[in-house]
């Protein structure tokens, strides 16, 4: 059985790669930073989403490996950033597939931290490109890169392409465009077969810390009565391009078996919402009248972008994928899933 690891596998997108690639023929190994909340990763944990020492069983060597119920997962703890052992665990798999999505990918603390997002997102980017280098191992790296990486290019206000200048504004997409090229010059230089997928807003079931999940985890707090009826926000303004999480999917597969190595690939809708319509379709969920508090301070970011939009012409014409899923059925997945989600944890609060 052919070998797969994915970093940053207990983060949004990393989660839902890793259940896609459980129904699959592979060995996955998803690496996650040590002592982390299992809790996209916890239907393998039984629920559990912290684990002891003790509890960790020994792989490598260390005691680094989180019990799962399922035999083709294994889930490890390596920071990318500990390179001797994230060149241990790649020199030892052999995998066919790096699916690299560790990373800061967040905004707002890479001001705040920038050394740590460079760190993290860069070096990190070489510690997993040394190991295939230095032992010769026949990997395919799919690096996650960002929309962000266009920064004032987005200022034409038209469909970006890939050839598109890369100015971004802030730490984290200049972090990106450095892991990017890096990826490129292995490729150039050592040809260690890369893909760089430029993801735009991708949103969904499990995500947090983005406009639609901030809206809808609000209202369905607001729904179940747990908070006021009051939703803080930010600027409402800027328009974006939004993806759900089970279209982007089917992108990194074609592009993992078909995509060309060395090529850059957009994974986008290619049509522009307002972050306002996002918030008003949001509402429409609720049965409760929500007061609205705009460019609320802490709410604002130092820099933002108006309008990022995306052009998929490369990916649909060249692999065939074509995004299928509208917005409106997206954030509305997203509402039932957060009631849920807080119908159980108020229960499970009010039961212990």
């Amino acid at each position: 059985m052919d070998k797969i690891i994915i970093t940053g596998a207990n983060g949004f997108l990393g989660s839902h790669l890793t259940d896609f690639f459980i129904k699959k023929d592979y060995e996955i190994y998803a690496l996650e930073r040590p002592n982390q909340k299992y809790k996209n990763l916890k239907h393998y944990t039984d629920g559990k989403e912290t684990f002891s020492n003790k509890e960790k069983l020994k792989i490598f060597g260390v005691s680094i490996e989180i019990p799962t119920n399922n035999t083709k997962l294994k889930i490890i703890e390596c920071d990318i950033k500990n390179a001797p052992l994230l060149e241990k665990i790649i020199k030892i798999i052999k995998p066919i597939f790096i699916f690299h999505f560790a990373a800061q990918p967040y905004i707002v603390p890479s001001f705040e931290d920038p050394i740590d997002t460079f760190n993290t997102n860069v070096i990190g980017t070489i510690n997993i490109f040394e190991p295939i280098k230095k032992y010769n191992i026949p990997t395919r790296v799919i690096l996650a890169c960002s929309a962000t990486e266009y920064g004032t290019t987005t200022k034409i206000e038209r469909h970006l392409k890939e050839t598109d200048p890369l100015l971004a504004v802030h730490p984290y997409g200049i972090s990106k465009i450095a892991a990017e090229l890096l990826a490129r010059q292995y490729f150039l230089n050592f040809e260690i077969e890369i893909l760089n997928l430029r993801f735009f807003n991708i949103t969904g079931i499990r995500r947090i810390n983005d406009a639609p999940s901030d809206f809808i985890r609000k209202i369905a707090q607001i729904d179940l009565e747990l908070i006021a009826p009051i939703i803080e926000v930010g600027n409402l303004h800027p328009y974006r391009d939004f993806l759900d999480v089970m279209d982007v999917i089917p992108a990194i597969w074609l592009a993992t078996i078909k995509g060309k190595p060395g090529e850059t690939y957009n994974i986008c809708s290619s049509r522009k919402i307002q972050i306002r319509e996002i918030l008003n379709i949001a509402l429409s969920f609720s049965k409760i009248e929500i007061e609205i508090r705009e460019n609320t301070p802490r709410k604002l970011r130092a820099s933002d972008e108006d309008f990022i939009l995306g052009d998929n012409s490369k990916i649909t014409k060249e692999l065939g994928w074509i995004p299928k899923i509208p917005i409106e059925t997206t954030l509305k997945n997203m509402f039932n899933y957060w009631l849920d989600y807080y119908k159980k944890e108020n229960t499970s609060l009010h039961t212990n």
